[in-house]
């Protein structure tokens, strides 16, 4: 009996088989999704675009205000020139974060974008901002170390 190296078998190899029977191959390549993938999938659908870039930008950083500052950049819409990239070094100190966080209300703030379309997604930013600075100070504002 020989162990040598065993044929392969392509994925199409049973597709008369199953044809036959009535089945029908899926033609997908066996790929692992995660339930992440498959949720942001379900909510693409659902979801409009806007909103969708948001729910993006805040996973995993919900309630963190030196991380929403940090990738601010990431969600901002194009010509925005008032809010300059900002590196987690630079949100060490309480202080540092309260600077960021103003001029990044600045740069957002939805009366300053009325009847513009960038609308919508400055009030989204807004309140997600909000909503982590106000959770910042419950936490006391505590250095980063």
């Amino acid at each position: 009996m020989s162990t040598g190296a065993r044929p392969k078998v392509e994925e199409t190899a049973f597709e008369d088989l199953l044809s036959q029977q009535g089945f029908a191959s899926t033609g997908r390549k066996s790929e692992r999704v995660s339930m992440k993938e498959l949720r942001k999938e379900l909510r693409a659908g659902e979801t409009d675009p806007q909103k969708l870039k948001i729910l993006d930008w805040i996973e995993g950083k919900e309630g963190n205000i030196r991380a929403l500052l940090s990738s601010l950049h990431t969600v901002l819409w194009e010509g925005e020139h008032r809010w300059k990239e900002v590196g987690m070094h630079q949100l060490v100190q309480p202080d540092q974060v309260k600077k960021y966080y103003r001029k990044a209300c600045l740069s957002v703030h939805p009366d300053k974008h009325v009847d513009k379309p960038t609308e919508e997604m400055a009030k989204l930013i807004f309140f997600e901002l909000n909503a982590a600075w106000a959770e910042f100070e419950e936490q006391g504002s505590k250095p980063l170390y």
